[in-house]
């Protein structure tokens, strides 16, 4: 008895030390983020982002005898810089176009110190935070501000700026 004992003790201990530990090391973390790596596709970037950014379309309206290109998109004023609703117009200069609103703050009063103190913080649903320099529902008047704001502007505004939004939800 003590013989099978002891031989199946000397079994069991082989048999232990012969199988590979199922523990994880270096190299199963490597291979499964290879295997992830290999697998990855734009999954958020085309359910969600996309999915924001082809909400917002371009538009050429006519005003008078010229064509003016309008971007419409749905937003909101930023609550969390302190506005409302109701400072939202359908027709938007905007100035500049940020990823974080403080930065988005930041250029809002640089607008408004150099003259415009009606502009405002507007977010996407992405979201993106852009500064709003004037607001109306006249087409317009939106279209004068932002040729005078082409010319000169208190801020050294990024190529492409100032451009006109259509808020889709006014």
């Amino acid at each position: 008895m003590r013989v099978t004992y002891l031989l199946s003790s000397i079994i069991a201990l082989l048999t232990v030390l012969a199988t590979p530990s199922c523990g994880t090391n270096e190299e199963n973390y490597k291979n499964a983020y290879e295997k992830a790596k290999a697998n990855e596709t734009d999954t958020i970037e085309s359910t969600i982002y996309t999915r924001v950014r082809e909400m917002s379309r371009e538009e050429n309206v006519m005003l008078g005898d010229e064509l003016v290109k309008v971007t419409v998109e749905y937003v909101s004023a930023a609550k969390d810089a302190g506005f409302t609703y109701t400072q939202l117009k359908k027709y938007n200069v905007v100035v500049g176009q940020f990823k974080q609103i403080f930065h988005a703050k930041s250029m809002r009063n640089r607008m408004a110190t150099g003259g415009y103190e009606e502009a405002i913080i507007v977010a996407t649903s992405e979201p993106l935070y852009y500064v709003v320099a004037f607001s109306s529902q006249s087409l317009s008047e939106v279209k004068n501000i932002a040729d005078s704001i082409k010319l000169k502007s208190p801020v050294k505004l990024k190529d492409g700026f100032p451009w006109i939004l259509r808020a889709s939800n006014r």
